[in-house]
């Protein structure tokens, strides 16, 4: 999967935690007041495991965000995939051109898919 693909997943990913973190905190209500506990705790086992799970691929595209060098770079990255920002958005935020704005992502993605490339 590319880094373009990758970064995409962030807003998801973070959305997602939600979800389950907020299930997660019914499931301990829920253990709390039913009789059969264990049934209860083995859900938000599973429930826990989940939020473990996207929280590493959070933490994976945060850290090749990270791994830039270019500050300006990585302030469109999280721009567009952490922020949600729409390209008309991220110029005015950033102060930069729009033209400016599309050529750091581009480079940017270029880095990272390099880097992909590296390690994979």
């Amino acid at each position: 999967m590319g880094a373009k693909e990758q970064l995409k997943e962030l807003k998801p990913l973070f959305a997602l935690m939600t979800l389950f973190e907020e299930q997660r905190d019914k499931d301990i209500k829920l253990i709390n007041a039913f009789h059969n506990p264990e049934e209860i705790r083995n859900i938000e086992k599973g429930t826990a495991k989940q939020l473990l799970y996207l929280a590493k691929e959070r933490d994976k595209r945060l850290a090749m965000i990270a791994a830039l060098q270019d500050e300006k770079q990585i302030a469109v990255i999280k721009a567009r995939y952490v922020d949600g920002l729409s390209w008309d958005e991220i110029p005015d935020k950033l102060g930069h051109s729009r033209n400016t704005v599309f050529k750091l992502h581009r480079e940017a993605l270029e880095v990272l898919d390099e880097q992909e490339e590296r390690y994979s």
